[in-house]
């Protein structure tokens, strides 16, 4: 049986195994051990803290098979982006450049480096074991975290953003970095983003050009490159795209990958799940498959069940799945089509 669940410190050997399986391009999980207890020991902080307004905050969970205790992925919530540290996008601009004399009206696209999604909730770190990306689990992993954030919506901002991997190479080279970032930092790609993932933000301040960057000067591979996925992030994109988010407006500053934004009370999880009373007893057979979870906050469990598309007012659920959940009698769960 497949659970989502929040993070605690004895996951960390195989955070770290997944970590290092997720590539340098997602640098929201680096392959850095004492980073990666910051980002579990952040999780069980919050999780063990009385939340009236959202701040500093991060959420870290986890897929896990509970037959073998194995983890297969992980997914995270970031309350506020840029709370401790500057978060930057570039906003794709159009700057005008007219000359009546002349009878010229040039509408000109250009990036801006941007301080917009501070205050966001960032979606992050979101990586499956490969051998399931042909099934249910990642839509179950990527969306359980937003059925957390439907059940405590006052530990999150009214709009959540995402960013995924730009195109890249196998030997690490990004059109987009070449184009740009590597002409103020000196570095490779990967490089930039391993720094990103485990040092303080302000290294991008000091060398990111700060005035806008006219497109049509950027190389043809690198302006072919913005606002395009890397190919191994399609998959928790098009979940994303699917969710509601929309990616029109930002790119990431490295690679230049897309940026996607939505209202939080617009995500179809959000908007479409509810809370049912439920008990043990006889779990009725379905052809329906939802997410579950329970409605608690430290304990939080979120997995797959096949139920009636009519639900009755009383959910009855097996006992092992009950207990799988978590669940005491009369508790409540939230549940929402898959």
């Amino acid at each position: 049986m497949l659970i989502v669940r929040p993070s605690r410190l004895s996951d960390l050997s195989q955070v770290e195994r997944m970590a290092t399986a997720s590539g340098a391009a997602v640098h929201t999980l680096p392959a850095h051990r004492d980073k990666l207890f910051e980002k579990i020991s952040a999780s069980v902080h919050a999780l063990d803290s009385e939340v009236e307004v959202y701040g500093e905050e991060s959420y870290f969970f986890v897929l896990e098979n509970t037959a073998t205790g194995l983890l297969h992925g992980t997914a995270a919530i970031i309350a506020y982006t840029g709370f401790s540290e500057p978060f930057y996008v570039y906003r794709n601009d159009i700057i005008v450049h007219a000359s009546r004399e002349l009878r010229v009206h040039n509408r000109i696209h250009a990036l801006t480096l941007s301080h917009d999604l501070t205050g966001d909730s960032q979606l992050c770190s979101f990586y499956i074991d490969p051998e399931l990306a042909n099934t249910h689990y990642p839509k179950m992993l990527s969306r359980a975290r937003l059925l957390f954030a439907a059940q405590h919506p006052q530990r999150f901002a009214e709009n959540m953003m995402a960013f995924l991997p730009g195109v890249s190479d196998a030997q690490g080279r990004a059109p987009f970095w070449e184009g740009v970032g590597r002409k103020f930092f000196g570095i490779d790609y990967v490089q930039a983003e391993y720094y990103s993932g485990v040092k303080d933000k302000t290294f991008i301040a000091e060398l990111m050009p700060h005035y806008p960057i006219y497109v049509p000067l950027l190389p043809d591979e690198a302006q072919q490159a913005m606002g395009q996925v890397h190919p191994g992030s399609r998959l928790p994109f098009d979940i994303l795209l699917n969710e509601g988010f929309e990616a029109d407006n930002y790119i990431e500053i490295f690679d230049g990958g897309p940026v996607v934004r939505a209202r939080r009370e617009n995500l179809k999880t959000v908007q479409h799940s509810h809370v049912r009373p439920t008990r043990r007893g006889r779990q009725l057979a379905g052809e329906v498959w939802y997410l579950v979870s329970n409605t608690a906050l430290h304990r939080f469990r979120s997995m797959l069940l096949q139920l009636p598309s009519e639900l009755p007012d009383i959910v009855a659920l097996a006992p092992q799945v009950a207990d799988a959940l978590e669940l005491d009698d009369d508790d409540e769960i939230r549940l929402v089509p898959l």
